[in-house]
């Protein structure tokens, strides 16, 4: 019985392995739209795995704009796959921690949604994004009371 259980996941790996497509370029680096400044996508690719890892960094739609002081916001995609290899796509989280210098650990951890890049370049993508906070979140959790976004935004490596 162990012995068809472990046949049935080495099975499983490997038709998920299949799955993936090996990405047509290198597409690691820091991206962005250049008539909107203030926010931007990082992208990092894992080679032996042909997973990604994206943040989306902007700013909290929830802070009131009359203060002038608007918040930072991080989503955060990890284990994206490529069903493409010029496509890139992946479950978003929205999480809050303590920050590095400090002891402890309060972590949480919210999927709210998918990314989906598609690459037109190694330089040029369109960025997809669909975020909509779980129901019935408490009012301590980061992605409390955080509205639906969606939308699409051409985006390109940012050269320095």
């Amino acid at each position: 019985m162990i012995r068809r259980a472990y046949l049935a996941f080495l099975l499983a790996a490997a038709l998920n392995a299949g799955a993936q497509s090996t990405p047509a370029a290198n597409y690691s680096d820091m991206w962005w739209n250049p008539s909107e400044s203030g926010w931007g996508v990082s992208i990092t690719q894992h080679a032996a795995t042909h997973q990604a890892y994206a943040i989306w960094y902007t700013y909290d739609p929830r802070e009131p704009s009359s203060t002038g002081r608007y918040k930072p916001l991080w989503f955060v995609m990890t284990g994206g796959h490529w069903p493409t290899p010029t496509r890139l796509t992946g479950t978003v989280y929205v999480t809050n921690g303590v920050p590095f210098n400090q002891a402890g650990s309060n972590l949480r951890l919210n999927s709210v949604g998918t990314f989906t890049f598609d690459f037109t370049s190694a330089s040029t993508a369109t960025f997809t994004y669909n975020v909509s906070a779980p129901a019935n979140l408490a009012s301590t959790d980061p992605a409390y009371n955080l509205p639906a976004m969606s939308g699409t935004k051409t985006i390109q490596r940012q050269e320095f």
